[in-house]
């Protein structure tokens, strides 16, 4: 699997099942050369634009999560965007970094 293609956006899955959004590539002559993920958990429930109280009714938010989650997954697949293993990254020189979490959303315009 090339590793040229990965772009923001794309998943990425570790040895446990856990999957990754990239957020973020850095090149270096036209190669991607590093990564910057965050879970997916995390990143859907800030990319999600829906009013959670409406959607979410007598299901859990955590439920809400799955199925956006899950949906991302599917979608992924179906436009044929490949998922990319860690270990595949890691053995392609490619960099993996975590997005720091304890920081704003990016596209949120909170303030800390």
């Amino acid at each position: 699997m090339s590793m040229k293609g990965i772009m923001a956006g794309d998943l990425v899955t570790d040895e446990y099942g856990n999957f990754y959004q990239v957020v973020g590539t850095q090149s270096d002559e036209g190669e991607v050369s590093a990564i910057e993920i965050a879970h997916i958990y995390f990143q859907q429930a800030f990319q999600s634009q829906t009013d959670v109280k409406e959607a979410v009714g007598t299901e859990s938010l955590g439920a809400y999560l799955q199925d956006l989650v899950n949906g991302y997954i599917e979608e992924t697949k179906k436009n044929n965007r490949p998922i990319y293993a860690v270990r595949d990254l890691l053995v392609n020189n490619v960099g993996i970094y975590a997005m720091d979490i304890t920081k704003p959303y990016p596209d949120s315009g909170s303030a800390q």
